[in-house]
This record gives C-alpha cells, sequence and structure tokens, in this order.
C-alpha cells in the first residue's frame, strides 16, 4: 500500500504561506462551493485570481475537494511534492519539512518569528515566489 501523498494535510499551498492568490480560468471554474464560502475574483487580474488563504482549507485538508474545486488546485505541485516524486527526498523527510515550516508560519503569523527567515524556506524547500 502506497503512502498518501504528502500534499494530505499539509495545505501549505492554500493558506497563503507558498502562495497569495489562485488563478482561474473563468467563474465557472471558480465553482459554487467556493463562492458559497464568499470567496470572490479579483475583477481587474487577467487571469481572474482569489486571494489566499483559501476559506476551505481546515487544518490543511481542503473541505472542497470532492465537490469542486478550481482545475489550479489539482494542478499546481511545489518543488518538495516533485522531489517526493522523483525519490530525491521520502515522505517522512518531506512531512518533517512540512512540520517545520507550519511551526515557523504559526510563529510569524503570532508576530513571534521571522518573515524572511519564513520566506526563504519556502522558496528553497517549495519554490514558491510570493
Amino acid at each position: 500500500m502506497s503512502e498518501p501523498s504528502i500534499c494530505v494535510g499539509c495545505g501549505l499551498c492554500c493558506d497563503g504561506t507558498l502562495l497569495d492568490h489562485l488563478a482561474v480560468v473563468d467563474e465557472s471554474d471558480l465553482g459554487w462551493p467556493l463562492r458559497m464560502l464568499g470567496v470572490e475574483l479579483i475583477a481587474v487580474a487577467e487571469p481572474p485570481v482569489f486571494e489566499l488563504p483559501c476559506p476551505a482549507v481546515v487544518d490543511g485538508v481542503c473541505t472542497v475537494y470532492d465537490r469542486h474545486r478550481p482545475s489550479a488546485c489539482g494542478q499546481y505541485r511545489c518543488d518538495l511534492l516533485e522531489e517526493v516524486e522523483a525519490g530525491a527526498t521520502s515522505a517522512s523527510v518531506a512531512r518533517q519539512v512540512i512540520n517545520e515550516t507550519k511551526v515557523l508560519r504559526d510563529a510569524v503569523r503570532a508576530g513571534e518569528g521571522d518573515p524572511a527567515e519564513l520566506l526563504a524556506r519556502v522558496q528553497r524547500h517549495f519554490g514558491a515566489q510570493r
């Protein structure tokens, strides 16, 4: 039996840690579950985007995963996930990186951590450009 994806329980790409917005194809790609949660597209952006954190993510898990999520949600792949899939990093090491990043994220949000350190970590491990 294979291990679950490192994405399960991570959610860093959805909670505003790795990215600050998500592009969608159009209004229909956003989907009704997110609209019901109050997500609005930024009208001046091309392609249309909405701001993260996504309100559908709870404890690193997407609550609309099985109903409708934007196509970009299924297509996004951080560098850490690609390393695991290529066999360059083990899933257990990746989960440790994720957990350590969450601890630092929480410290930054509480005003106790260094935002520059979090940004450097995000760029180093996840390849995200905030």
